[in-house]
């Protein structure tokens, strides 16, 4: 097996993983919001690891580019670009705000970011 095939498998896992845990950030955060709980450790802590996730991939994305293998359509690169900024830019916007609405925006953002990385599938190698 060749290094660009063992870095194309890593990718096509990790994509598995980020679509499974961003639903489950989806459905975990609109649970919290719709029952009024606060945000647990446990779930800030699948964001920060949902947030590693992704730049794990675009570097393993970069990698794959940089040994030949491009993606069928450009756009493969802007969803990877926004699946790695979802996540900050929703941090940045619940930054002092009310926190009972944290969930509910990461939630949201779960779903954009499960949309995104079925479209970067489509897009992708």
């Amino acid at each position: 097996m060749s290094i660009l095939s063992a870095l194309l498998f890593f990718h096509a896992g990790l994509f598995r993983a980020g679509l499974f845990i961003t639903v489950i950030i989806a459905i975990w955060g609109l649970v919290i919001y719709i029952r009024k709980l606060p945000p647990s450790g446990g779930f800030r802590s699948t964001l920060v690891l949902t947030e590693g996730l992704f730049i794990v991939q675009g570097l393993v994305g970069i990698a794959m580019f940089l040994g030949g293998r491009r993606p069928h359509d450009g756009l493969h690169w802007l969803y990877g670009i926004l699946l790695v900024i979802v996540l900050p830019i929703a941090a940045t916007y619940t930054s002092g705000r009310d926190p009972r609405r944290e969930p509910l925006v990461y939630g949201i953002a779960g779903l954009f970011m499960a949309g995104l990385t079925i479209r970067a599938f489509t897009t992708g190698a």
